[in-house]
């Protein structure tokens, strides 16, 4: 599962959720599916705050340069 991807993760825990929701696991199997799916919606869970934090750090980083080169633009039309 280390080199799962979230694709990969996520397709396994509908699969998993599939196989609890019929209910005709015997307790020792479902209760290893239980746990596998925690498993699988940290690691989700995981790689979506990453991929928020990504998107939100480049983002800002954009507006910044975008700011400032506005405020370059503006620096040299004020000069002209």
């Amino acid at each position: 599962m280390a080199n799962d991807t979230f694709e990969d993760r996520l397709e396994r825990l509908k699969l998993v959720v599939e196989q609890l929701e019929r209910g005709d696991l015997p307790l020792e199997e479902g209760v290893a599916l239980y746990k596998e799916g925690l498993t699988l919606v940290k690691a989700c869970g995981k790689q979506l705050e990453t991929a928020r934090h990504e998107v939100k750090l480049v983002s800002e980083g954009l507006v910044r340069e975008f700011d400032a080169l506005e405020a370059l633009a503006s620096d040299t039309e004020d000069e002209q």
